[in-house]
Order: C-alpha cells, then sequence, then structure tokens
C-alpha cells in the first residue's frame, strides 16, 4: 500500500503571509520613522503654578519695584556719604575749595607745562598767581580805607547828623528827646544780652581759626592737585571696573571740562561785575572805589546773597560819603551791572560753557544752602554743572551704543547673500527641518565656515 505524500503548499502559504506581514510590520515603521523625521519636534513644558509665574505679576510693577528698591539704595548712600561728609565738614570744604581753584588754574597750569616748565614749578606759579591776587586785592583795599580814614570817619558822622536830621525834621517828625529813648533803649538790650554777644564773639573766633586752618589745607592740596592730578586720576581710574570704565571714564572727564569751563566763565562775570561797580562808584567821585569793586568781585560767587549784599554795602558807602542823591546813583549802577550780568553776560559766557536750566540753578543752591549753609550755597552750581556734563556724556554714549550701525548691516547682508540664507523674522509657528536639508551641501559648507567659532 502506497503511502501519500503531504502537501506543501499550506505549509508555503503560511510562510508566504507570515513574510507579508513582517515587510508590512518594516515598512509601517519606515513609514513611522519618515514621519517623525519630517514632523517638528514638540516639546510639551509644563504650566507653572501661578505663585512661580513671574509674567502672573503686572509689568508695571514689576518696573516699580525694581526702581523702588534701586531708588532706597542710592537714598541709603547718598545719606552715609552726607553723615561722612558733614562729620568731616573741616577737611571736605577745604578739599572742595581746592577742587573749584584746580579747576580755575587749570588752563593757566596745562599752558605753563605745555611750554615745558616742570609740573612742581608750573603748580607752585598757579598757587603764587592765586596768592597774589587775593592779597593784592586785600591789600588795595586796606590801604585804600586807611588813607581815607579821617576823611571817611568826618564824612560818615556829618552824613549820620544828616539822617538825624531828616529824621528830626522830615514827615516822621521824631524829635530828639525820642531818638535818645531809642538809643537808650538800645544800649539796655545789648547790655542784656552781654553774655550771649560774649559767646558769639567766642564762637566766631573758633570759626576764625578753623577758617585759617582750612585755608592752608586748600593751599596744600591745590598744589598737589595741579601737579599730580593726572597721577590721582589713573590711579582712581584703575579701581573702576573694566565693564564701566569705558563709560564713566570719558563721563567724569567731560564732567571736568564742563566744570572747568563754567568757572572759568563765572570768574569773567565777577570781574565784569566787579570793573563796573568800581568805574561808577568812580565816576560818582568815590574814593573807596576800589574796595567797592573788590567786594563786588568777591560776593559776586556767592549766589543769591552775593549781589543784594555788595549793592547794600556800596550804597551805604557812598551814602556816608557822598549823600543820598549819589547813593541814589549807585544804586542804580548796581542795578544796570546786575542786569546786564543776568541778561547779557550769562547767556553770552555761562550759557556757552554749560547750559544749566534756571531751574536747576535754583534747586541746585536751594539744596546746597540746606546741606552745607552759605559753602553749599556757593559749591552747588559747579559741581551742579560737573554733573551735567557727566550726565550728557552718558547719554551721548548710550545714543551711540544704541544707533544701528550702517556699515555692520551692510556687512551682515552681503554675508547672507555669500552664505545663501536670509533673514526670517521670528513667527509663532514651529520650524520644520527636513532631513534632505541636514545633509545638504549648504549646510556642510556653513558648518566649515564657521565650526572654528
Amino acid at each position: 500500500m502506497a503511502i501519500q505524500r503531504p502537501s506543501l503548499k499550506p505549509m508555503r502559504e503560511l510562510i508566504q503571509a507570515a513574510q507579508e506581514a513582517k515587510a508590512a510590520q518594516v515598512a509601517e515603521a519606515q513609514a513611522e520613522d519618515d514621519l517623525v523625521i519630517n514632523q517638528p519636534i514638540i516639546l510639551q513644558v509644563a504650566e507653572p503654578d501661578a505663585d512661580d509665574n513671574p509674567e502672573m505679576v503686572p509689568r508695571g510693577l514689576q518696573i516699580a519695584a525694581g526702581w523702588s528698591w534701586r531708588l532706597i539704595v542710592i537714598g541709603v548712600v547718598a545719606w552715609a556719604l552726607y553723615w561722612g561728609a558733614a562729620e568731616l565738614s573741616e577737611i571736605v570744604m577745604p578739599l572742595l575749595a581746592a577742587f573749584l581753584f584746580t579747576a580755575a588754574l587749570d588752563p593757566l597750569n596745562k599752558f605753563l607745562v605745555s611750554h615745558r616748565w616742570p609740573g612742581w614749578l608750573a603748580s607752585l606759579t598757579c598757587l603764587l598767581t592765586l596768592l597774589a591776587v587775593v592779597f593784592g586785592l586785600l591789600a588795595l583795599v586796606v590801604v585804600q580805607i586807611g588813607s581815607e580814614w579821617d576823611e571817611l570817619a568826618i564824612q560818615t558822622t556829618a552824613g549820620f547828623e544828616d539822617v538825624l536830621q531828616w529824621l528830626s525834621n522830615g514827615p516822621l517828625h521824631i524829635s530828639e528827646d525820642q531818638m535818645a529813648s531809642l538809643v537808650d533803649q538800645m544800649l539796655v538790650f545789648m547790655q542784656g544780652r552781654a553774655t550771649d554777644i560774649a559767646g558769639i564773639a567766642m564762637e566766631w573766633g573758633g570759626k576764625i581759626g578753623t577758617f585759617f586752618a582750612g585755608t592752608i589745607i586748600a593751599l596744600f592740596s591745590l598744589f598737589f592737585f595741579l601737579k599730580d592730578g593726572r597721577r590721582f586720576t589713573a590711579l582712581a581710574t584703575g579701581y573702576v571696573p573694566n565693564g564701566v570704565r569705558g563709560l564713566l571714564v570719558p563721563a567724569l572727564s567731560s564732567g571736568w571740562l564742563t566744570m572747568v569751563n563754567y568757572v572759568r566763565a563765572a570768574v569773567l562775570v565777577a570781574a565784569v561785575d566787579g570793573v563796573g561797580a568800581g568805574m561808577g562808584a568812580l565816576i560818582l567821585g568815590s574814593n573807596l572805589w576800589v574796595a567797592i569793586m573788590a567786594l563786588t568781585f568777591v560776593m559776586a560767587f556767592v549766589p543769591m546773597l552775593g549781589a543784594a549784599i555788595a549793592s547794600i554795602v556800596g550804597v551805604l558807602v557812598v551814602f556816608a560819603t557822598l549823600g543820598w542823591f549819589k547813593a541814589l546813583l549807585m544804586l542804580i549802577v548796581f542795578v544796570v551791572v546786575l542786569e546786564g550780568e543776568v541778561h547779557l553776560l550769562q547767556p553770552l559766557l555761562l550759557g556757552r560753557a554749560v547750559d544749566i536750566h534756571p531751574l536747576a540753578v535754583l534747586l541746585g543752591i536751594a539744596a546746597g544752602m540746606t546741606v552745607a549753609g552759605l559753602a553749599g550755597g556757593v559749591f552747588a552750581i559747579p559741581l551742579v554743572a560737573m554733573a551735567v556734563g557727566v550726565v550728557r556724556e552718558i547719554g551721548r554714549q548710550n545714543a551711540k551704543r544704541t544707533t544701528p550701525d550702517v556699515k555692520s548691516t551692510e556687512e551682515d547682508a552681503e554675508l547672507d547673500l555669500l552664505v545663501g540664507t536670509e533673514n526670517v523674522s521670528p513667527s509663532d509657528e514651529p520650524v520644520q527641518v527636513e532631513a534632505s536639508e541636514i545633509d545638504s551641501p549648504t549646510a556642510d559648507s556653513l558648518a566649515e565656515r564657521f565650526g572654528s567659532l
């Protein structure tokens, strides 16, 4: 009996079906890989909590908070500086005076150094020039007052008698008994305040000693500021961080130049005021015209009160020596001089040196006098001028940094054309990158070109 051989056809069909299923799985996997390559990669980031998200805080509140703590830090530093300056005022004030005199004498010092004078000799010459001007004016005033003292006493007595006669025979009709009673009351008042007057005299005696000590400090500081100013500047610059040195150093240099120009213009304006007042007194026939000129020149550096004090003293001197009519003419001279300063000299000279708004001048003087009295008012405007120069230079540097460089923009455009890329503005849609683009020759050339960067 013959054994029938089983058929292999079902087995082959089963194997073929398995191979087709295997091929289908491979094709499906390949399709999924191609889909992953051609699709953008999107990262899902979990939403942060409301407490941890800074965007939940309003933008205006963030800006206000940032400015607030910065202003608090600045205020604390300013208070610390003020407290330290107040405690060391006997040193700080002479140093500030030397600083301003350095600004006034800096052009002369540079001129002498440029003509190959030794630094110490140029500084000493500037210092002696300043002392010669100051003591020369004092000597002229003392000599003139001393030479005219007898005549001045006679004219002052005659003027006082004229005043008493006018009070008696004028519209007030004050009798001699009433005048004597007023004089007696004044003497009684001063006798009752004798202790206070003695205390004030002793206090001013101590201030005079402090003044002379401060003058010595200021003179020595002035000499070394002129002689070693560049060395001090280089030493201070070395402590400035490199990140802000390029901005801070030019700003301080600009502020210094602004203050130098302001002080130079202020000296010229004061000289014109002094000469105008002195010439007016000379024309009116006053023998004390040099004293009036010197007083007006010195008081021109005292803001707000200086011009008033010089005018009152000058008018009283002319009234005591030449009578009320010429005193009235002297008052007109002071008014003309001061008006010429305000409307002509300050716009032409001080306006060119530094353009400071009158409100800034007024607030600076008020702040200086509030902080340091009369000396603070004297130092306020030059320091404000320096601050204005610093702020303007910082603004100019920031504007220069933020202004786009046309040349750099053109070079970037040429580079884009060279590598075959375009500047694409950012959008909210994800950017799709094809695999063919990654393997393209352009990408290879970019990698070779900028790989060293």
